[in-house]
C-alpha cells in the first residue's frame, strides 16, 4: 500500500498524477485538475495538498476520513480528495 508521503514524492511528473486520480476512479477530476492547472498540474497537487492541510474546515476533514476508511487505495482517494477540495475552493 502506498503511503501519501510517498505519492507525494512522485508528484513532480504529470502522467503520475494523472495516473493516481484514475485509479481513484476520479476521471471527471482529472479534467477539472487539467483545466485548474494548466501547463502545472504537478504544482497544482502540490500546492493542493498544502492548501487542505492548512485551510480545510473539520466537515472536509470528516469527509476526507469517511473516503479514506472505503477506499481501495487510500493515499490515491486522499490525494483525489484534496484536489477535489481545492478546485472548488
Amino acid at each position: 500500500m502506498t503511503t501519501l508521503g510517498e505519492i507525494l514524492e512522485t508528484l513532480h511528473e504529470p502522467d503520475e498524477v494523472r495516473r493516481m486520480l484514475a485509479e481513484a476512479g476520479d476521471v471527471a477530476l482529472m479534467a477539472q485538475v487539467e483545466n485548474a492547472a494548466g501547463s502545472d498540474p504537478c504544482g497544482f497537487a502540490l500546492q493542493a495538498v498544502d492548501h487542505f492541510t492548512r485551510h480545510a474546515d473539520d466537515e472536509a476533514w470528516v469527509k476526507l476520513i469517511g473516503r479514506l476508511q472505503d477506499a481501495q487505495a487510500p493515499a490515491q482517494a486522499c490525494l483525489s480528495e484534496m484536489l477535489r477540495w481545492a478546485v472548488s475552493h
